[in-house]
This record gives structure tokens, sequence and C-alpha cells, in this order.
């Protein structure tokens, strides 16, 4: 078998599709390295760190089949080989959001702890751990299918900085998700019961109407319900949490320190946000807060500070600022096709500052 062979047949293993037979193929392709010696120190670095993964991927290893660890024993021979880097995806059973934001993969969870790795120009079937067909992903969405249920069964998406992705659960609600977010969510949904998602991050949903069945997001410290609507709703770590009404009307609700429920019903073009342990109304421009659905990385004038995270997930790449005289620097504007480039030197027309760029890193500096 010739390395092409190898890489294609390796990425079939980490979709879950391969035979067989192909896994027989694999298996000996990976056994051949056993004796290698020639690995240079490069791909020695890399195993040195594949072993620290695997420390944390398999605290049992007892319990696992030998080709299932002989697989990620060599997974970093295939790093070095073909920049798989993704591949640390598919050997952690737990600890996946701990590792998520650092791989460049939409990653699905399923109910029988299945990893599927998502490629956004991929036409694909969801299958369950039955066969039955769950969903189907054309490019940048998945479809669900419309199955009512008894039991509620969930799935859960994460999508990396620098991507987004688009979700039709079964119901007919579309969720637009945003960089560094994911979202639990049921395959299917049980009759005259409230239909009920989980998310971290950032997401615009455009809810099927239900008036049997209402839908709830689990933002956190806070609890959007609606029956039929349109809103955007964000809980990013470490950033003010929010719910901006597009149409329609929504009760946003938070339960306080001292253990009492506080809500606030939106008309459309009012946002909540939580400031302090407190819902706070204001009216908002909507499509400031939700034009990230069609690229665009948008600032209301916001300071420097608060901004960065929005830039480290749009562009996929770490921000270090040393320049902390910027951080009380306010910016507004909408970028739609800029690259990082761009936008920091639009930025530096309204204030001074220097910047390195080193690799996925930009380096804020003191300007000279």
């Amino acid at each position: 078998m010739n390395k092409k062979e190898a890489k294609n047949l390796f990425k079939k293993y980490l979709n879950n599709e391969c035979t067989s037979e192909e896994i027989q193929l694999l298996y000996k392709f990976l056994e051949s390295y056993q004796n290698d010696k020639g690995l240079d120190d490069n791909e020695f670095q890399k195993s040195r760190i594949w072993k620290n993964i695997e420390q944390k991927a398999l605290p049992n290893k007892n319990n696992e089949n030998y080709f299932f660890k002989l697989v990620l024993r060599y997974a970093a021979v295939f790093v070095g080989l073909f920049g798989l880097v993704y591949t640390m995806f598919w050997f952690t059973s737990s600890g996946t959001e701990e590792i998520q934001g650092t791989v460049d993969a939409i990653l699905v969870k399923t109910s029988d702890n299945q990893q599927l790795i998502i490629r956004q120009n991929d036409n694909r079937v969801i299958r369950g751990n039955n066969g039955d067909i769950l969903g189907r992903q054309a490019q940048d969405m998945i479809t669900y299918e419309n199955n009512d249920t008894e039991e509620l069964v969930y799935n859960k998406i994460w999508v990396p900085h620098g991507k987004k992705f688009k979700l039709k659960l079964s119901d007919g609600t579309f969720v637009h998700l945003n960089s560094g977010s994911s979202l639990k969510y049921p395959i299917g949904f049980a009759k005259k019961t409230e239909r009920r998602v989980f998310l971290k991050g950032e997401a615009y949903f455009e809810v099927a109407k239900d008036s049997n069945n209402p839908f709830k997001v689990v933002a956190n410290e806070i609890d959007v319900n609606v029956l039929g609507t349109h809103f955007n709703v964000s809980n990013y770590d470490e950033e003010i949490t929010y719910a901006v009404l597009a149409e329609g009307s929504v009760q946003v609700s938070h339960n306080t320190k001292n253990n009492s429920t506080a809500s606030k019903i939106l008309e459309p073009g009012e946002m909540a946000s939580l400031e302090k342990d407190a819902l706070v109304l204001s009216k908002v421009t909507v499509e400031d807060y939700i034009n990230w659905r069609n690229g665009n990385l948008s600032f209301h004038n916001e300071h420097f500070g608060s901004i960065v995270k929005k830039i480290e997930r749009h562009y996929n790449v770490v921000v270090k600022n040393e320049y902390s005289e910027l951080n009380n620097q306010r910016f507004r504007g909408i970028f739609r096709s800029e690259t990082i480039v761009d936008l920091l030197e639009t930025f530096k027309e309204s204030a001074e500052f220097d910047y390195l760029i080193d690799k996925n890193q930009i380096i804020i500096k003191k300007p000279n």
C-alpha cells in the first residue's frame, strides 16, 4: 500500500466507513511501523505529544482492543506523514469539550458515543447505531428526519473557531451555529413535551411553530422560551450573555443568586442581557447581532478588549495583546470578506498600534 492509499484509508477509518477488509489492510500497514527506527526528530516529538493525548483519551487501556490501541499508538506517524491533525477527535470518548477548540473540524457526538467528523463540502447520510437513517448532511447543514419519539435521544455538535454550521432539527427548526459553539439537541422530539436544546456559544434560531410543544433554549444562566419565532442567543465564556429578538415573541428567564426567577418578555428589536445578576432590556439594531450568519464580523461600538475574542473565533487565530492601552479604544464596523490583515489595518486608521503575525498568532504591540 502506498502513502496516498494509506491516507485515504485512514480518513475512511476516522469516519467509520471502513469495511472489515479495509481495516485489515490498515492494520497491516500500521503494524509495519512497529520495527521502524527511522522516525526523524520532528516525528518523534509528535509521537511524544500523542502519548500525552493517549493518556487522557484512554485512561483504562487494558479494556481497549489491540487494533484500537495500535491505531492510536501510530496516529502520530499519520500526523507526520499526512498532516491529519484532526485525528485526535476520533480517539476521545470523553473530554471532547476540553480539546475541541484546538483542532479544525466540526464534530457530532451521537447518543451511542460515535464521534463523526463533519466536512462542510460533504454530502452524507447520518445513521443511528441500528442502521436507521437519522438525518442527511448537505454540505454546511444537517437535516434530521421528522421522527416523533417517546424517549428523547440527544446528539451534540461542536463547531470550532473559523467555521459556522447549520442544523434543521426534526421539528423543522433551523439553527445557525457560530464559531466556537456547541449545541446539545434531540434527534427527535416527543409529543406534548417541551422542545429543549442546550447552547454554549452563539446561535440564531428559526423556531418551527408548535403551540402544543413550546421550544426552550437553555444557555447557562438564561432560558429562552418560545412557541415559534426568530432570535439570537449568545453565552460565550467571559462575555455578556444575551438574547436578541428578530421576530415573534420570547420570554427570557434568569435564576438569580438568591434563587428567585427574573423574566423579561421581548418584542422584535429588543435585547435582554445578563448584567450583574440582573436582566437588562434595551433596544438594538437586530441586524448588527445576526449578520454573522452571512459570514460577517461586526462590532457595535465595542472596546478592543471585548473584540479580541470575536476576532479569535472568526479567523481561528490567537490574539496576544501586549499594548493594554488599546483595550479601551472603541471600534464599530462590519467586515465581510476582509482578511485578518485588512481588519488590523482598518483598526490602525483610528488607533495607533503595531502588530506581528506568527503563523496563527497575532501579537499586538505598542507603536514605535
